[in-house]
Formats: structure tokens, C-alpha cells, sequence
């Protein structure tokens, strides 16, 4: 993967990431899919090498 490509990535999942973030409510009926989608959005970054730093 480019340093392009790299940042294009991280770009979009950070978006990705915001986006999630702002989903409203946040109870039960959401809560489930909202963990999902920050699992699967961690395991991208995994996949892709994308981890950032604490």
C-alpha cells in the first residue's frame, strides 16, 4: 500500500468512525449494531495496518 493510499484509507475510516460515533439513540436496539461496527471498523484497520497510536 502507498503513503497515498495509506492516507486515503485512514481518511475514510476516520469518517467511518465519526460517523458511528454520532448514531443516536445509543440503547439496546442500537447498542448491538454500533459495537459491530466499531469491531469491524478496528479489524480494518488491523487488516490494513491503519493502527493509531494512543
Amino acid at each position: 500500500m502507498t503513503d497515498v493510499e495509506r492516507q486515503k484509507a485512514e481518511d475514510l475510516i476516520s469518517r467511518l468512525e465519526i460517523a458511528v460515533g454520532q448514531i443516536f439513540p445509543r440503547d439496546s436496539a442500537n447498542a448491538s449494531t454500533i459495537a459491530t461496527m466499531i469491531q469491524t471498523l478496528n479489524g480494518l484497520r488491523s487488516l490494513l495496518g491503519l493502527v493509531r497510536p494512543h
